[in-house]
């Protein structure tokens, strides 16, 4: 007849370890629960990116800085850049090369606007700012 473990538990906690060595007067030991392989590096950060939620969905400032040569043309593209934005009062701070083309961008404002606007998740921005 086989002998039941069914009435002991397992101890996982470290207190009830610590407590069971303490009084048989024996080295603690290490924790077997704890023995894992490492991870490899891949799997490290595709866990890292699914808990934090990262490459799922795109922030404004991804699909402004993405389409900006969409947004303001080619040869304007490499000569200004999105700079920040604000989120809480909706304005787009964009920097430039001088003064000339943060002329010639204000008077494209409300294209370069519509534009911005037309991009998935960037329906909040009311306001651009040209800081040369």
């Amino acid at each position: 007849m086989k002998p039941s473990h069914s009435n002991f538990k397992k101890l996982t906690s470290f207190n009830e370890r610590r407590l069971l060595a303490n009084f048989m007067q024996l080295p603690m030991g290490e924790d077997l629960s704890k023995r894992r392989e490492p991870m490899s590096m891949k799997d490290v950060i595709e866990k890292t990116w699914a808990n934090w939620g990262m490459g799922e969905e795109k922030t404004p400032e991804q699909a402004i800085s993405e389409n900006w040569h969409k947004i303001v043309g080619k040869q304007m593209s490499l000569k200004c850049a999105p700079e920040r934005l604000h989120p809480s009062n909706g304005i787009l701070y964009i920097r430039t090369s001088g003064g000339p083309l943060k002329q010639e961008l204000s008077f494209q404002k409300k294209k370069i606007l519509s534009k911005i606007n037309k991009l998935d998740g960037c329906t909040e921005i009311r306001d651009l700012k040209f800081n040369s």
